[in-house]
């Protein structure tokens, strides 16, 4: 209903106010640079699927048959204009013509390019869940949670700086 009415009022501003703002052949320029603006966002509209195509490498979303019908469509249109001598007609075709050439080698590259497997989350279990935050029983100095805020290695050569046998190459103290 939305669209329907937006249809009538936008057709009806564009009557009016070419009926009243404009007069004789300038009349027909207006209606002819509004019409070729709308021939050309018809055309481009289905590149805006592009990003897409090329970011999930899949053509799911953009169908070759429209591709290919609106490409048809503006070589009918752009010979139309050049036998009437109407530019506002053969321009935006010719435009037409190469958004449907570019859409359709996009289809061609990506048509049977298999699409990046997404990165599947590692679930936690619920004992993982659970003892985050308490003490390991294995070692009374270590508390886990659940984000690292220190590395310690071995130190091979025996104590340093009061720190036990272990390196802190992290920077801060080993003891949380």
């Amino acid at each position: 209903m939305l669209l329907l009415l937006l249809n009538v009022l936008g057709f009806g501003a564009m009557l009016l106010s070419t009926l009243f703002l404009t007069k004789g052949s300038k009349r027909l320029n207006v209606i002819g640079w509004i019409s070729l603006v709308f021939n050309i966002s018809i055309f481009a509209a289905p590149l805006c699927i592009i990003r897409r195509v090329i970011k999930t490498k899949s053509v799911e979303f953009m169908p070759l048959s429209l591709s290919f019908f609106l490409t048809v469509n503006a070589v009918m249109w752009f010979f139309y204009g050049l036998l009437l001598n109407d530019y506002y007609i053969a321009l935006p075709n010719t435009l037409g013509f190469l958004f449907g050439i570019i859409q359709m080698v996009m289809y061609l590259i990506y048509r049977n390019a298999k699409p990046d497997e997404p990165m599947e989350l590692q679930e936690l279990n619920d004992d993982e869940i659970n003892n985050v935050g308490k003490k390991s029983t294995s070692d009374p100095n270590l508390v886990t949670s659940g984000a690292v805020t220190e590395i310690t290695i071995e130190n091979p050569h025996g104590k340093e700086a009061g720190h036990g046998n272990h390196k802190n190459i992290m920077g801060s103290p080993s003891n949380v």
